[in-house]
């Protein structure tokens, strides 16, 4: 509560709300007695009593005019506040946030703020609506999460330019797990397939991406982790042609879908998918638990639609992500190097940089000084060049080369 004496210059406030009032009485009491039925003038009462002269004056004047009413403290608030959120907008943002919470879906200030713009309501700031859901106990601050300017985001220019795609577990009823595989559009966040399977197999995968590509397209590129059904590319086999592939990679390979894989043990650069697979599970948190992978596919299948056509995504520009999907032409994929690629190894040095002859030149591959020293194996194809360690076998940095310039800057569309 604030009132006038808190703002005098020197004046301290009191443990207690009646005590603080009564200290207050009393104080400006003692100002108008010294000043009106004493010898004191403005500027000596206000030495005095430590406030300043201007409060002086401001008491004895409301004492001539309201008589001992003058004594009382009073609050600082303005009678009227033109700028409040209607009650009609407060009640609804409190009554949103429990049903997208009870629905399974976000409900945060951005995703609100939405949903009252779709029902032609005109919504505060988003900070408002913060605000109003922390008065109203349904959001704790949490001080310790790392803000989201933090992070370095990176997004496919078209749709189809890449698919993202993962596979994630899931408890039926009775216990049992599930894997669910799904594909989403890097560029949309649009859900591409989603299906629950017993096991997800390497044959699983490529028909649900088949399937997928007859529906909406081929894409020009595939990013997954390093899973088995994915690739084969550090189990080591070969066959008389090289490194041994499976089904899966086999097919990007016939249909010119560039394979991008994410490097092992960092999740960060299947960013989109994981936090999708949050979403996910939200949301089949809030309905019945699927007795059967069938029943878990008809949830899926409904989700789906929530998913694409209802659901405002951030990523998406608060719409929903088949509006973005269907807004731009899609990519297609781009013939690839037939060529086998080149495999070369060598060691960073000292200044964070690593060597590699393109087009007859010598070019310095900007590293960084932390891996000054690390062994490592660059796998060069035509422009791209993926630089992997050799002690740990993750990936540690991709180039795409210019042939116009010496020193290569690491590639910051797929370094996330």
């Amino acid at each position: 509560m604030s009132w006038d004496i808190i703002h005098q210059r020197g004046a301290k406030s009191c443990p207690g709300t009646s005590s603080t009032l009564k200290n207050v009485n009393t104080r400006n009491k003692q100002i108008i007695t010294a000043v009106v039925h004493g010898s004191m003038n403005a500027k000596a009462a206000a030495h005095h009593f430590n406030v300043s002269e201007r409060w002086v004056k401001e008491l004895v004047r409301r004492y001539a005019f309201e008589g001992e009413a003058a004594y009382e403290p009073r609050s600082k608030r303005p009678k009227t506040s033109p700028n409040q959120t209607p009650d009609l907008i407060r009640n609804r943002i409190t009554t949103l946030r429990e049903e997208l919470t009870t629905k399974g879906l976000d409900a945060g200030a951005e995703t609100i703020q939405s949903h009252l713009e779709a029902e032609g309501l005109h919504p505060p700031a988003k900070s408002t609506i913060h605000r109003i859901l922390r008065q109203n106990n349904h959001v704790t601050d949490q001080p310790q999460k790392r803000p989201r300017s933090s992070f370095i985001r990176f997004e496919s220019a078209l749709p189809n330019e890449m698919w993202q795609s993962d596979f994630t577990h899931w408890a039926l009823a009775d216990g049992s797990d599930t894997e669910i595989l799904d594909f989403i559009d890097d560029h949309s966040r649009f859900l591409i397939s989603i299906h629950a399977y017993r096991t997800v197999t390497g044959r699983f995968v490529t028909k649900q991406f088949m399937d997928a590509c007859e529906e909406h397209g081929r894409p020009q590129s595939s990013l997954t982790d390093n899973g088995l059904v994915f690739t084969t590319r550090f189990t080591g086999k070969t066959n008389g042609d090289g490194p041994a592939k499976n089904q899966f990679e086999k097919l990007l390979q016939q249909w010119d879908i560039k394979q991008i894989n994410g490097s092992p043990s960092h999740p960060q650069t299947q960013g989109k998918i994981e936090r999708f697979h949050r979403t996910l599970k939200l949301w089949l948190n809030a309905q019945p638990r699927a007795g059967t992978v069938a029943q878990l596919n008809k949830q899926l299948k409904e989700f789906q639609h929530v998913y694409n056509m209802e659901r405002p995504h951030k990523g998406a520009g608060r719409k929903p992500p088949s509006v973005r999907y269907t807004a731009l032409p899609k990519a297609v994929p781009l013939p690839l190097p037939q060529d086998e690629a080149r495999i070369r190894t060598d060691t960073v040095d000292k200044d964070g940089k690593l060597t590699l002859r393109y087009a007859g030149q010598l070019r310095h591959l900007g590293m960084g000084r932390t891996y000054s020293g690390i062994p490592v194996r660059m796998i060069v194809e035509d422009r791209d060049v993926t630089v992997i360690n050799r002690k740990t076998g993750e990936i540690i940095r991709y180039f795409k080369i210019d042939p116009s310039k010496d020193y290569q800057k690491a590639n910051s569309s797929l370094n996330r």
